[in-house]
């Protein structure tokens, strides 16, 4: 959980408050809601991949009441991989990352979608976004956020597990990250 996170939601929530309660009301929802399956999730060396999906919609939820409509959001999790056992909250910094260094500084805002894809015995998950791209920004890469997550990665399975972050290869520019992990044995 990023302070700069919590303290510009909480900024955001107490203008609002004067200017349009029943999105300031929403906003506190998914905060509440967020910040409650990040302490439950926090507790977990692993939880479904659909948690960890609906942990993101929260906070998507919250970035889309700040952003407003610079702000779009797709995710693409296949039934079939729902139940798969992650580590908890191994997309959120790369989440926080797309929308603090590559959505928000964009004026225009943009698009970010999260997506699981099976690939033989791994698990691919990526985090895509329209933003202004690898390098564009100050911290490009170099956060603590990348840190962690590359910590976590090789604490858990060594060299099976892999985070490469690049610059999306479309017209639509922005940022793709993409994260591999072993599929669980039975």
């Amino acid at each position: 959980l990023e302070p700069h996170m919590l303290f510009n939601t909480l900024a955001n929530l107490r203008v609002l408050i004067g200017l349009d309660a029943s999105r300031a009301q929403a906003m506190l929802d998914h905060l509440i809601a967020f910040l409650r399956s990040t302490l439950s999730a926090s507790r977990q060396p692993a939880h479904p991949l659909a948690d960890e999906f609906r942990h993101l919609d929260d906070y998507l939820a919250l970035m889309a009441i700040r952003m407003g409509p610079r702000l779009q959001v797709s995710f693409d999790l296949p039934p079939e991989l729902a139940t798969l056992p992650v580590p908890p909250l191994l997309l959120q910094p790369l989440v926080e990352n797309a929308i603090k260094h590559g959505l928000e500084p964009k004026v225009a805002g943009g698009r970010i979608g999260i997506s699981a894809r099976r690939t033989g015995e791994t698990l691919s998950l990526t985090v895509r976004d329209t933003g202004i791209g690898p390098g564009a920004a100050p911290t490009a890469g170099t956060g603590f956020g990348l840190v962690q997550v590359r910590q976590r990665l090789a604490t858990l399975h060594g060299s099976a597990a892999s985070l490469t972050l690049a610059p999306a290869d479309d017209a639509d520019g922005g940022t793709l990250v993409t994260l591999v992990l072993p599929l669980p044995t039975p």
